[in-house]
């Protein structure tokens, strides 16, 4: 029963760090700037790997690693693989001066879905709010976390799931003289 019950608690507070997903939608239709040191692409399949030191800009988005693979669908939808030590994800949430901030092993997104998908040493960060595992996955359209914990994946660890929520503050009119 107490697993249950750990399980419940920890939906929960999956629940609150849901407005993650809210990221800056004028991102969408700004230019992607590429920095890499190769990029080779495939125009026929929509395959572009980009290796030595990574650097993909769009509006607030930002992304950090040591190779990406992307591909592009035929329906204009996409895939990133990303992987480094660690691959670093940054972006702007709309209408808000919050940002998101994310670090992993490895990070997988598929545009079709909206899942984002962060493995090894996965830390997820929305202004103070942090929640760290193994392996977080979360999901941009339906706005559902999931995060796992795994000592043996994470050495030097004790494998669970972290998870660190900030009180939120009182609007000033309702704070108390």
């Amino acid at each position: 029963m107490p697993r249950l019950n750990a399980k419940l608690l920890l939906t929960s507070a999956l629940t609150l760090l849901a407005p993650l997903a809210l990221a800056e939608k004028a991102d969408s239709g700004k230019p992607i700037n590429v920095d890499a040191g190769r990029v080779s692409q495939d125009q026929k399949t929509g395959r572009s790997v980009l290796e030595g030191g990574v650097r993909l800009v769009q509006g607030t988005l930002s992304l950090d690693a040591d190779q990406a693979v992307i591909t592009e669908q035929a329906d204009g939808e996409q895939t990133v693989q990303a992987s480094g030590r660690p691959v670093k994800f940054k972006q702007k949430m709309e209408g808000q001066e919050v940002w998101l901030d994310a670090r992993s092993d490895k990070l997988d997104y598929d545009s079709k879905t909206g899942d984002v998908k962060l493995t090894g040493n996965a830390w997820l960060k929305r202004g103070q709010d942090e929640l760290s595992g193994s392996h977080i996955v979360y999901n941009s359209v339906t706005e559902i976390f999931r995060a796992e914990g795994n000592a043996s994946a994470t050495p030097g660890t004790d494998g669970r799931v972290k998870l660190v929520i900030q009180p939120k503050k009182k609007p000033e009119s309702q704070a108390k003289p």
